[in-house]
C-alpha cells in the first residue's frame, strides 16, 4: 500500500486557518503542523490529480482557527459552523466528498472538541 497510496490535498481555505502550518510548530499543539509540513512536503504520498487520490487531506488547523476566529473562547460550538461551511464549499465544488460522504477525507486536529463535529453535510 505504500507504494501506491495517493493524498489530495484540497487547494480552498484561506491562511492561517488552512495551509499554515508554520504557526503551530512549538507547544502541545504542534502535531497539526508537523503533520501539515510532512504531507505537504510529501512527493511520495502527494499527489496533485485528485481523480488518482486515495486519501482526501484537509489541511486544517484547529488552533488556529480558534485562536484566529474566537481567541477569547472556549466554546466549541462556536467553531463549528466555520468548519461546516468550508466542509459544504468542497461538497459543491467537488464530487469526491459526495461519492463516499466523506469517508475517505482526513484531518488532523489536536483540540478535543474536533472529535464531537458533524462533518457530513446533511
Amino acid at each position: 500500500m505504500e507504494k501506491t497510496l495517493k493524498v489530495y490535498i484540497y487547494k480552498e481555505g484561506e491562511k492561517p486557518i488552512f495551509h499554515q502550518p508554520e504557526a503551530v510548530m512549538k507547544g502541545i499543539y504542534a502535531s497539526e503542523g508537523w503533520f501539515m509540513m510532512q504531507m505537504k512536503s510529501s512527493k511520495r504520498f502527494i499527489t496533485k490529480k485528485p481523480k488518482q487520490a486515495h486519501l482526501f487531506y484537509i489541511p486544517y488547523s484547529s488552533k488556529l482557527l480558534k485562536a484566529t476566529l474566537f481567541p477569547n473562547s472556549y466554546n466549541r460550538e462556536s467553531v463549528v459552523p466555520y468548519l461546516k461551511s468550508y466542509i459544504d464549499m468542497i461538497s459543491r465544488r467537488y464530487n469526491f466528498w459526495n461519492r463516499t460522504g466523506g469517508a475517505d477525507h482526513f484531518l488532523v486536529a489536536c483540540h478535543d472538541w474536533v472529535s464531537h463535529v458533524s462533518l457530513s453535510n446533511d
